[in-house]
């Protein structure tokens, strides 16, 4: 390859989401927006990097930093939100960056290689010098499909579930105002806790994603109802050819009624019916969750966490095994 990456801040976040767009591994999670928003919520720093060539911009590296002057990145709850740039300057762009770590005093960093960001993210990664583990997600492939079809997709517990939540009295419907500021949060510390850990999220995330989401068209929120009450809401990230399916869930004291299945069958449906090409549940919880997914028609599709150091080689491994410890909680 010839030509030099380097890479430059940017406050320009139309051309950022346009050359985000402009990769087929584009999530939800690169948005620019998104990035801005979760950094406002955790008081993170959000520096946007733009990948050049030879001074030609050709990819996004995003990076997420805890206030103050050490520079420490993040552990974000959320995965996917690593570099996008063409794959044959992947390996290039991940040496680069180690040394912008060495320059900037990121000495540590941590980011995943999305399902979508590569087709041979071992590679790369092996090329650049830096730590790769293997991660995975969950995808339902919409290319092709009917309603009818993606029901039938599904496993037959799965399918049995819409029936019988149907006569429990299950509804879902889009969300209404005040629905994620009050029951967002109540999901998010019921699914962590069941896990053994606290919600990472801050206590007002409900609010500053109701805020965010209300009036926008790349945004689905939806709440389940049993007999009128609320028992779960979801949120997924929807400019992209493949939904980004961030949170969702059921409340704990409805979860005998299981309008979980509903829930998500819900959003499936409505990515189909806007010409989606596909479903990101987002990432592996543990195998329970993971059969729930697989239940709906997903298939399991591989992503790459990286920890990426100038240090020597002992503590970028200590911090992999930190890395694969925390995405477990995710």
């Amino acid at each position: 390859m010839g030509g030099t990456i380097r890479f430059r801040r940017t406050r320009d976040a139309r051309g950022w989401d346009a050359l985000v767009a402009a990769h087929p591994g584009a999530t939800g999670f690169h948005d620019w927006d998104w990035l801005e928003l979760q950094a406002a919520s955790f008081d993170w720093r959000f520096e946007g990097l733009v990948v050049t060539l030879d001074d030609t911009a050709v990819g996004v590296f995003p990076v997420l930093l805890h206030p103050g002057p050490l520079r420490r990145p993040v552990q974000a709850p959320f995965p996917f939100a690593g570099p996008l740039v063409p794959e044959h300057l992947l390996a290039a762009t991940l040496r680069a960056f180690r040394r912008w770590q060495l320059r900037h005093g990121v000495l540590v960093a941590r980011y995943d290689l999305g399902p979508g960001a590569a087709v041979d993210a071992g590679s790369a990664t092996t090329r650049a010098g830096v730590l790769g583990s293997p991660d995975r997600t969950y995808v339902v492939d919409l290319v092709d499909r009917t309603v009818e079809q993606l029901e039938m997709g599904m496993k037959r517990g799965a399918r049995q579930a819409l029936r019988v939540a149907e006569r429990k009295g299950v509804e879902v419907r889009a969300s209404e105002p005040g629905e994620l500021t009050a029951f967002l949060p109540v999901v998010l510390s019921e699914s962590y806790s069941s896990r053994g850990v606290p919600s990472p999220y801050p206590a007002d995330i409900g609010a500053r994603v109701e805020r965010w989401a209300s009036g926008r068209d790349d945004v689905y929120t939806a709440t389940a109802l049993v007999d009128g009450a609320v028992a779960g809401v979801i949120v997924a990230l929807t400019r992209h050819p493949v939904v980004t399916g961030w949170a969702g869930g059921t409340l704990r004291a409805f979860r005998s009624v299981n309008p979980s299945t509903p829930l998500f069958f819900d959003l499936l449906r409505y990515a189909l019916e806007r010409g989606h090409t596909a479903v990101d549940l987002v990432g592996w919880v543990d195998e329970g969750i993971s059969r729930f997914k697989m239940s709906l028609g997903a298939t399991e599709r591989p992503f790459t966490t990286v920890v990426s150091s100038p240090l020597p080689s002992a503590v970028r491994t200590a911090a992999l095994s930190l890395r694969q410890r925390m995405s477990r909680h995710r």
